[in-house]
């Protein structure tokens, strides 16, 4: 999303930043000993807590999440890799000398929207299955009475981000220059490639999501992410209609971590802190 782009119509005012952060917006802040990422153009990328900085960044975190709408500066933790100037999703390439992924940075407008990303069109179909199987696969996990319809959206306070707390033994903190808290992931150039979740579709979901419940991403790994979330949804089928969103964008979770529409993801959307497994 680029910097001269207007808020999308249906993102808090909180969740938006209109002005870019500069060095001097680093100043303001109080940061420990970090480096500051700028990229081809100059521009401010981000900043990253050094290596021997070692203490709890929970309250640093949620310091900076505070200050975003003035700095345009979201606080990740825990992430596993330096921010680079360079997008690397590009470069893999298959057996056959092609680009690996088709289209990484392609966003989609929800959940549900990212199978008709080029990457992830097959994404419930592994090769051998019978015809159908993806139907049988929402049947197994009590998906299919949702409809797959979107929840939809709660009722935000007029400023979300003062419901954000400080996540506990929260190491290692990056500052990541974005418009919206869900283009971090953007930033960062994240994504899990064995689900094909490319750094395009982790945004795409992560907006939607962000518009309506007021998510916000914390930690970023390739095993673990989490968020917060602002205003979960209160009814049930809500609930069970957000729960069946994660799942299709994260089935692994489901057919390996025993996560059910019913049963554990029913019971984390509701709920304000999330913690999603991939690998």
């Amino acid at each position: 999303m680029s910097w001269s782009d207007a808020r999308p119509a249906g993102l808090a005012a909180d969740l938006w930043a209109p002005v870019r952060p500069s060095q001097s917006t680093l100043g303001e802040l109080g940061l420990p000993d970090g480096n500051e990422v700028y990229g081809i153009d100059g521009h401010l990328l981000g900043w990253e807590a050094a290596a021997e900085v070692v203490d709890d960044a929970g309250e640093l975190w949620l310091r900076c999440a505070l200050q975003f709408p003035h700095t345009g500066l979201w606080p990740i933790v825990d992430r596993r890799w330096p921010i680079q100037a360079e997008r690397r999703w590009h470069k893999p390439l298959a057996d056959d000398g092609r680009p690996f992924w088709l289209d990484p940075y392609a966003v989609p407008s929800d959940a549900y929207d990212a199978v008709n990303v080029a990457d992830r069109r097959e994404y419930f179909e592994s090769p051998g299955e019978e015809p159908g199987s993806y139907v049988s696969l929402m049947r197994e996990f009590g998906l299919l009475e949702t409809g797959m319809v979107l929840a939809q959206a709660s009722t935000l306070p007029a400023d979300p981000l003062s419901a954000l707390v400080a996540p506990r033994g929260a190491k290692r903190l990056s500052l990541m220059a974005c418009r919206r808290p869900a283009d971090a992931v953007l930033m960062l150039d994240f994504g899990i490639p064995n689900d094909d979740a490319t750094p395009g579709i982790f945004a795409g979901v992560l907006r939607s999501w962000e518009e309506r419940f007021g998510l916000v991403p914390v930690m970023l790994n390739p095993a673990w992410t989490s968020f917060q979330v602002v205003a979960p949804p209160t009814t049930e089928l809500e609930a069970e209609r957000l729960a069946a969103e994660v799942f299709s964008f994260a089935n692994d979770s489901a057919i390996q971590g025993g996560f059910q529409v019913t049963g554990g993801a029913r019971q984390m959307v509701t709920q304000r802190e999330w913690l999603i497994w991939w690998d």
